[in-house]
């Protein structure tokens, strides 16, 4: 008796896109079969041809794009030349695509509710009445409070992670066997990427769903995928089971990306290991294998002949040199750090103990913003962005802020570098009040205080050339034609750009040459501190890594002090020697980053930690879902600010904020019950003092 055949086939699929020369092939030869109740996960960078072979399954390509070649069998079915109305017919009832962007995908005149039930009305399975309750029941499963209240509203209304769990309720409302997933977490804060992750992983092993997971990301397939192929190119060059490749990557490129991570095992001063160069165009393919050119296992024949898929152990790889690049270590065993490594730590370290020079010093520093009503003879309404917010950064050391979406990290980041007024407290720079300087003290205090911003297209003139964006800073501050131009051609060198980039416009480069270009612009002119906010978020792993190795290597060359915001924890705890945890305005958590994410005493801390893959892998610590989402900053609750969802909260947390408690350390930590591990509730214990001490707090 014949086998009976997979939910899903994909044979040797072909998409070109039209453009100037003729049609280039941007999926070339895709092959993979996904059964009931599986999931597949697809790597790789941007442009790896991942998004366009999950659309070309459902016949969503774009206008330029079109299937040449391949078949796509789903129950057996051809769908690469079934009509239009029983594409219409599947789609939705049959597989369903969960998209990136919740807000672009979302109709913003339509209110939720009616866009979660619509493909029960289309697929005439409910009525309206039924598919509202219907669509209610779906939110409430997928942890969303109230509902009937988020039926009622606009995507506008919902915070980011409501807005992509809506979409989840869309694309499973009819119960789909299949469902693709395209960068459902990019972006997303720890916290609500954990609960995306385990809704997915719940439909997976539970509902029995179909799952195909795009990422960049390996950690994040790794925890939900049974195997992963990784993209390059257009083409898979590994696929296999989950755990076999991230213990044994065989192919250069798939183990690249595992390096490419910061994970525990890392300490500081270490390098990650980054891809070098970009991925090659599309219409400029390299004859032979299109890695050759990042890889550092080529050899001769690599560079004439384009290797096939072929069968090893538990998997299948593309490379002439598969043997020697599975040699390594997998995504979570890092190499011991080296003595250089060491020592160079070790050295920052006694850097910042031998000079203890603050530069810059944030003391209960205030911020609320007035918030308009909407309806008339209503007042307006207060955010408290920040409030009693206090830090303290020593020259040549890294500050790392890390919380959640709407905790106040921006708001800080542009009160530090006065683009925002403060409501109480005071700025501190290099031991002078700078909390109200205006004019041309302003201008001369920007000279020293530099920002990187998050988007670096947003923030680059689209019309000026890289030269001129790059020489700016100095001309504000009164630098020649000729220091500038040799000052530009010295710090595109150093970011790794070179010189002939200096005549190309920000449309023309990569995110990542971008970021690089933002870099340039902020070092240029030397200052005391710079402020990045969020400088790797929007950016491919490989690409991160090399972000992060240039702030090594500019903090290494020019004793750089560094505030670096981000919600991912990884990239905190490598490149911070320092860290503070914020939630709602307040930091609930402060201290040495190694200990901070080793010891973590916050309940608030220990949630993120057990967030992020990499870090929750290398530790015993289980992880821990925040249900909801954060309370509004118009009405923080009363007492602890976390204590809504925090699984120890007790009638004192409601009752009384929790003073921080400074140990003689520095470690700092604002809580009723810090270093509490088991899950229970911690009662109605009525508590002044930290029930564990420092030595009993839980060892991650």
């Amino acid at each position: 008796m014949a086998d009976a055949p997979s939910l899903l086939e994909v044979e040797d699929l072909h998409v070109a896109v039209r453009a100037a020369g003729g049609p280039q092939e941007v999926v070339r030869g895709v092959s993979f079969k996904l059964d009931r109740g599986k999931a597949i996960g697809m790597v790789g960078e941007s442009g790896s041809g991942k998004t366009l072979t999950t659309s070309a399954i459902v016949r969503l390509l774009p206008a330029a794009a079109r299937i040449t070649r391949g078949s796509v069998r789903f129950k057996g079915e051809e769908l690469t030349s079934a009509p239009r109305r029983r594409l219409s017919a599947l789609r939705g009832k049959e597989i369903s695509l969960v998209v990136q962007d919740s807000l672009a995908s979302l109709n913003p005149i339509m209110r939720v509710g009616k866009q979660v039930r619509e493909p029960l009305l289309l697929h005439r399975m409910l009525n309206r009445k039924q598919g509202t309750a219907r669509a209610a029941e779906m939110l409430a499963s997928l942890g969303l409070p109230d509902p009937m209240r988020l039926i009622r509203g606009y995507p506008h209304e919902l915070s980011g992670g409501m807005r992509q769990r809506a979409m989840i309720a869309t694309a499973l409302i009819a119960c789909p066997p299949l469902v693709i997933a395209d960068e459902p977490t990019t972006a997303l804060d720890a916290t609500v990427q954990a609960q995306i992750m385990e809704i997915l992983s719940r439909l997976n092993c539970e509902m029995g769903v179909a799952l195909i997971l795009v990422s960049h990301d390996l950690g994040v397939v790794g925890e939900i995928c049974d195997e992963i192929a990784v993209m390059y190119a257009g083409r898979i060059v590994e696929t296999g089971p989950t755990r076999a490749i991230l213990a044994a990557p065989k192919h250069p490129y798939t183990r690249a990306l595992l390096e490419s991570m910061p994970t525990a095992n890392l300490e500081r001063g270490q390098r990650l290991k980054a891809i070098q160069g970009e991925p090659p165009r599309i219409e400029a393919l390299p004859s032979g294998c299109p890695f050759s050119a990042r890889c550092g296992l080529v050899m001769d024949i690599c560079r004439v002949t384009e290797p096939q898929l072929t069968r090893r152990d538990q998997g299948e790889v593309a490379c002439w040199a598969a043997e020697g690049a599975g040699n390594g270590t997998g995504a979570y065993r890092v190499t011991a750090p080296t003595a250089t490594a060491k020592a160079a730590a070790q050295a920052d370290d006694a850097t910042e103990r031998e000079d203890p020079e603050e530069i810059l010093r944030v003391e209960a520093v205030t911020r609320h913003f007035r918030a308009p009503s909407l309806l008339p003879f209503v007042r307006p309404t207060h955010v408290h962005a920040l409030d009693d917010v206090s830090i303290a950064v020593r020259r040549g050391e890294t500050l790392g802020i890390a919380g959640e979406t709407g905790c106040g990290k921006s708001t800080l980041a542009n009160c530090v570098l006065r683009l925002a007024d403060i409501d109480y407290g005071r700025i501190v720079f290099r031991g002078r009040d700078v909390t109200h300087v205006e004019g041309e003290e302003l201008r001369r205090l920007r000279r020293h205080i530099q920002p990187i911003f998050q988007d670096p297209y947003g923030s680059l003139n689209p019309r000026q050339r890289v030269r001129s964006l790059v020489a700016e800073p100095m001309i504000a501050h009164g630098a020649t034609a000729s220091e500038s131009e040799r000052r530009v051609s010295e710090v595109l060198q150093f970011v790794g750009l070179g010189t002939h980039i200096a005549d190309q416009f920000p449309h023309e480069l990569s995110g990542g040459q971008r970021q690089r270009i933002g870099i340039a612009r902020a070092i240029t002119i030397n200052p005391d501190l710079i402020v990045a906010d969020e400088p790797i978020s929007a950016l491919d792993v490989s690409v991160q890594a090399q972000v992060l190795n240039l702030f090594v290597d500019l903090q290494k060359q020019f004793a750089l002090t560094l505030v670096f915001i981000s919600h991912d924890l990884r990239s905190v705890r490598y490149l911070s020697s320092h860290v503070a945890i914020m939630f709602l305005g307040k930091i609930v958590e402060y201290g040495p980053s190694e200990e901070v994410c080793k010891n973590p005493l916050h309940p608030y801390t220990v949630a993120l930690l057990s967030s992020v893959p990499g870090l929750r892998q290398a530790g015993a610590r289980e992880r821990i879902i925040l249900r909801g989402d954060p309370p509004s900053p118009v009405s923080p609750p009363s007492g602890c600010r976390f204590r809504t969802r925090c699984p120890h909260a007790a009638s004192i947390c409601a009752e009384l904020p929790p003073k921080p408690r400074v140990d003689p350390t520095g470690r700092m930590v604002a809580c009723h019950f810090p270093g509490i591990v088991d899950t229970a509730s911690a009662g109605d214990v009525k508590a002044t003092e930290p029930r564990l001490s420092g030595a009993e707090v839980h060892q991650a």
